[in-house]
């Protein structure tokens, strides 16, 4: 029978993985598997394809050897220095290692005046939120807070009547909300959240001789009542709105509970894991990662929509809530989030990346387990290599995706971008030859392995499996020489990959040519 020849361009997988269809019905501009890539690569930020950003260390000292618990920042104001200052704002960066607060710059920590095991050390994560530059922390065990401009720890006081305390047991989730510190994770009293008075963090009192709409107000005095559910996460979203995630259930905070609030419910099927398992974009939308697993979106006033079940459904679902630390981050740089799951004990994971211009899940995975994180941050510091994600490691330092460089290795560790492109497939599935390829990896690249697969089915081909490879190769950064060594088989996949330390790697396009043995010539991949 004669040969049909198709020639075409095989594009980027802009759409990401995707996991929920057949091998034989892969979307087109998907890809079945891939694993530190982006489609918006870092060096250049165009939609062409190529490796993330590497991790770098955001300063080379760490103040001890353990998890980093806990990462912020406060903003305080200062005069201009002269007449080539615009901003005059200071950033004072704090972090906890095995309790011990220090302030943090990019060259080194220091150990705040008697913050030394000030904070519990036993516990895997910490939270705290911030007032008027004093930061306040949520560990349930202690009340201390931390006041930036002095880099000092000391203990929390209520000024009129006293701190949320139950049975000894101390808060551990705590947030700002309506210029009050806002409380809740107490083990003894789950379904409970407390609330400062508005500008105040140690006015607790509950019960003033003078009601006003600015006291202090608890679940359990006020009108809107206790959780129904227990208080896992809270989240402030607007000075109007509180979102409290629960075991199975959200709930929303509408209007301030000392002044007439009340809590409506949102879902009574979801809910969230413990700590803060969610982020927002500057847009408003919040995302969280669900109870029951898989990653969700919302906006106040409606219902909560799964992000993943169309793409990956099930990657989600197999982690352990009591013993993996879910945390997630808003990337401004890339106009994305992360979702990190990271096993407390210190063993491998993936964590996914979120592209929101792309609607596309891309799995990242860290060669070094102590890099995945258990504490994180989207700091915006003044310079543009500042403007990033701040990880907490299990080993004590504080990293940053690097996108200035980018940088190509993790801290060191070789970074292991690959992706499949296929499969190629013509209608009908009949028989097919590749006869050619045409490379251009971008300008500046490092070297790209090529592996292509074929077989009688997509999933055979997919698997990777020795017997599937006919032919294997190296592409180099511009236009490289045609490939014209042949594959046959009724589904094709080439994947790309760079396993070396220090390199990096970008797309640009890849022109294909087939034979067909039969059929038709319309093509699908």
């Amino acid at each position: 029978m004669a040969r049909l020849r198709t020639r075409f361009d095989m594009p980027w997988p802009n759409l990401g993985l995707v996991e929920s269809t057949g091998f034989e019905t892969q979307p087109r501009n998907s890809t079945a598997e891939c694993q530190n890539v982006r489609a918006y690569e870092p060096s250049t930020g165009r939609s062409r394809g190529g490796q993330r950003a590497g991790l770098s260390k955001y300063v080379n000292a760490r103040t001890a050897d353990g998890k980093v618990q806990d990462i912020g920042q406060v903003v305080a104001r200062a005069t201009p220095a002269d007449q080539d200052e615009v901003g005059a704002r200071t950033v004072y960066t704090y972090a906890v290692t095995n309790g011990t607060v220090a302030s943090v710059t990019s060259s080194s920590f220091t150990t705040a005046t008697s913050g030394s095991g000030a904070l519990s050390g036993s516990v895997p994560t910490i939270f705290s939120s911030q007032l008027f530059g004093v930061v306040y922390f949520a560990d349930g065990a202690s009340t201390k807070k931390w006041t930036a401009s002095t880099n000092t720890v000391s203990t929390w006081t209520a000024s009129a009547g006293s701190l949320p305390v139950d049975s000894g047991n101390e808060p551990r989730l705590i947030e700002t909300w309506r210029g009050r510190i806002v409380m809740s994770g107490i083990s003894s009293d789950p379904h409970n959240w407390y609330m400062s008075k508005v500008g105040d963090a140690t006015d607790w009192n509950y019960a003033p001789a003078t009601p006003t709409a600015t006291q202090a107000v608890a679940g359990n005095n006020a009108d809107a009542g206790k959780s129904p559910d227990i208080i896992n996460a809270m989240c402030p979203y607007s000075d109007d709105i509180l979102l409290f995630f629960g075991d199975r259930s959200i709930y929303q905070m509408t209007g301030d509970p000392a002044e007439g609030g009340r809590l409506d419910l949102i879902s009574d099927n979801i809910g969230a894991p413990f700590g803060r398992p969610y982020c927002r974009s500057p847009e408003g939308i919040v995302y969280f990662f669900g109870s029951r697993g898989g990653v969700y979106q919302m906006q106040p006033g409606s219902p909560p929509q799964n992000l993943s079940e169309k793409q990956i459904p099930e990657r989600l679902n197999g982690f352990n809530a009591d013993t993996t630390s879910v945390r997630m981050v808003w990337s401004d740089r890339e106009r994305g989030f992360y979702v990190f799951l990271t096993p407390l004990d210190g063993s491998a994971t993936t964590n996914y990346y979120y592209d929101v211009r792309n609607q596309s899940w891309w799995p990242d995975k860290f060669a070094n387990a102590a890099h995945n994180p258990v504490s994180v941050h989207t700091f915006d510091g003044d310079a543009a290599s500042d403007r990033t994600v701040l990880m907490g490691g299990q080993d004590g330092y504080v990293r940053k995706f690097d996108y200035t460089t980018p940088a190509k290795s993790d801290d060191g560790s070789a970074i292991d971008g690959f992706i499949f492109l296929g499969p190629i497939q013509l209608a009908n599935r009949p028989k097919i030859m590749l006869t050619d390829l045409k490379a251009a990896i971008a300008t500046g690249s490092s070297n790209v392995a090529f592996t292509v697969y074929a077989a009688e089915t997509a999933q055979l081909a997919e698997a990777a499996a020795s017997d599937q490879t006919v032919f294997t190769g190296t592409w180099v950064a511009g236009r490289n020489k045609s490939e014209r060594r042949r594959a046959i088989g009724h589904d094709i996949y080439i994947k790309l990959q760079n396993n070396t330390s220090d390199q990096t790697w970008a797309y640009e396009f890849l022109g294909i040519e087939l034979n067909s043995f039969d059929g038709p010539r319309g093509r699908q991949w």
